[in-house]
């Protein structure tokens, strides 16, 4: 039996309308079935969401025994050979340290030492040396290291040559112009300048003891220990009779010429070369 949903008159079961208010009844049927549509959408989604829950349980699974011992491998693998690649760079810096150390030596400081000292501190330091000298007036600066090669507190190899350079006291002297003054006056003059000379005699019609000329011309640089000849007029002197002379005065007569020399070697004292 259908019953109405308006009138609530009971139909009957294949009744299309009602027959009382005409009420047609396949609109609920409609209804019924788009209800029963929604039901069955509701259990494919329920069935759909059940499976995607299964699916993430299976994903979530612990790995298997194999599986996770060559996971432990491999990370033991990565470790053991960055042990290695640690040792090896600790291994090669010690290596190069040293070949640093043995290879590259604190240069030592010598600049004002003497040179004998200078060498011997370089030869302690497995260092060679060469000498250059250079002149100077200062006598505290004579075999005295002035200055050297390569700097104190610097790197070099074994063996390296550092070149010392030592003072050496400069001797060289201007000759002064003694032409035309006294013996005496260029004595002094010479002497002044540490100059070693030599007086030779000329006899000349002049005034006596006076400079004629002088081997080294005045102006040029020489070293002090080169010895100056200077010629000084000497008045010729007249020899008594031969008749009243023996043969020892005349040889001893003889000796007063115009080769007569004065030298001043040791202390400037004057000693009298005679020449035949």
């Amino acid at each position: 039996m259908k019953i109405c949903p308006l009138c609530h008159t009971e139909n009957e079961e294949d009744a299309v309308y009602c027959k009382k208010c005409a009420h047609p009844f396949y609109e609920e049927s409609n209804a019924n079935n788009a209800t029963k549509a929604n039901k069955h959408k509701v259990k494919k989604q329920t069935k759909v969401k059940t499976k995607t829950k299964y699916k993430t349980k299976v994903q979530k699974q612990k790995p298997s025994k194999e599986k996770q011992k060559s996971g432990f491998f491999s990370k033991f693998l990565v470790f053991v050979l960055l042990i290695l690649v640690i040792g090896l760079a600790f291994v090669l810096g010690l290596f190069i340290y040293h070949y640093y150390e043995e290879n590259n030596i604190k240069v030592p400081n010598v600049v004002g030492y003497s040179y004998d000292e200078a060498v011997s501190i370089l030869s302690n330091a497995k260092l060679s040396y060469q000498q250059k000298t250079v002149l100077t007036t200062e006598e505290d600066e004579v075999d005295i290291v002035i200055k050297q090669s390569k700097r104190a507190g610097s790197k070099t190899h074994e063996n390296a040559v550092i070149t010392l350079t030592v003072g050496v006291l400069d001797t060289r002297v201007e000759v002064p112009d003694v032409s035309g003054l006294t013996l005496e006056e260029a004595v002094e003059s010479l002497n002044s300048l540490n100059i070693s000379y030599q007086v030779v005699y000329q006899e000349d019609d002049g005034e006596e003891n006076i400079v004629l000329k002088q081997s080294i011309r005045s102006g040029k640089v020489i070293d002090n220990t080169k010895s100056i000849t200077l010629t000084v007029s000497q008045k010729e002197k007249n020899l008594p009779n031969n008749e009243n002379i023996s043969d020892d005065d005349t040889n001893n007569s003889s000796l007063t010429n115009d080769n007569t020399a004065i030298d001043n070697n040791s202390n400037n004292s004057t000693d009298i070369e005679i020449s035949e």
